[in-house]
């Protein structure tokens, strides 16, 4: 994986809701970031394995998400990727550590009767790959903004945001446009279930963007602990399991 495109996709591409309403979310179990913030000293601890098969082969990757808010309006989360694996056709397995990402989102607008939230968020990837196929050796930055609409006990979350780059040698990415949706709803005490869309455009001439869809589901074990799963396919023909639990407080 050395294309902006094949790096998004270590990223929670496709994944699921995996909290239950009232407690803070965590960017590991949601591809589109929420505008609902937890609670100043709410928090998150959630690990997952992610499965994903194209054309090329088999990319297996541990996720790890940390996140607290410090405020009502502030939250902070901490991606490591500590361990991913390729298997790609034809050619040796690949396997290392993966970068880290960090993200601060803030709320500048509560949601209204009308009105959404409206909540700005800034992300960093840290180069911390130990191996330049799983990784650029460059830093990304990307800006957000998130708009958060909750009718009838449907939730509902849009993002646009922009990604710029940074350029390994002999590479010479363009700044990439994103957009998600998504959508979750309580479908009993212990169910809720999920449904995300997601797209980016080229990062690069000769690469295209991607669109994919995903559908999930979590189960809440106990007030602090649940597991989730989805499935999600895109264009690029590549399909993702993900697999994970979620400890709240």
């Amino acid at each position: 994986m050395t294309t902006p495109t094949k790096l998004f996709h270590c990223i929670p591409l496709l994944t699921l809701l995996a909290l239950a309403n009232n407690l803070v979310r965590a960017d590991l179990v949601l591809e589109t970031e929420t505008a609902y913030l937890g609670k100043k000293g709410e928090g998150t601890f959630g690990n997952a394995v992610q499965f994903e098969r194209d054309k090329d082969g088999l990319t297996i990757l541990t996720l790890t998400a940390l996140e607290y808010a410090p405020t009502d309006d502030l939250e902070i989360l901490f991606e490591p990727f500590f361990y991913e694996e390729q298997h790609p056709k034809g050619g040796p397995v690949v396997s290392g550590q993966g970068d880290t990402e960090l993200t601060f989102s803030y709320r500048i607008v509560d949601e209204g009767k009308i009105m959404p939230a409206v909540v700005l968020a800034a992300k960093v990837k840290l180069p911390t790959a130990t191996n330049a196929e799983i990784g650029t050796r460059r830093a990304d930055y990307t800006g957000y903004l998130i708009l958060g609409k909750t009718i009838d006990g449907w939730e509902f979350n849009a993002n646009a945001a922009v990604e710029t780059f940074g350029s390994p040698a002999g590479s010479d990415f363009k700044n990439q446009f994103i957009y998600d949706f998504s959508v979750n709803h309580s479908i009993s005490e212990k169910w809720t279930g999920y449904g995300e869309v997601f797209g980016n455009t080229s990062p690069e001439a000769g690469v295209r963007g991607t669109f994919s869809g995903a559908i999930g589901a979590e189960y809440q074990w106990s007030e602090h602990v649940n597991s989730f799963g989805s499935l999600g396919l895109d264009t690029d023909h590549l399909t993702v399991v993900r697999m994970g639990i979620n400890y709240t407080w």
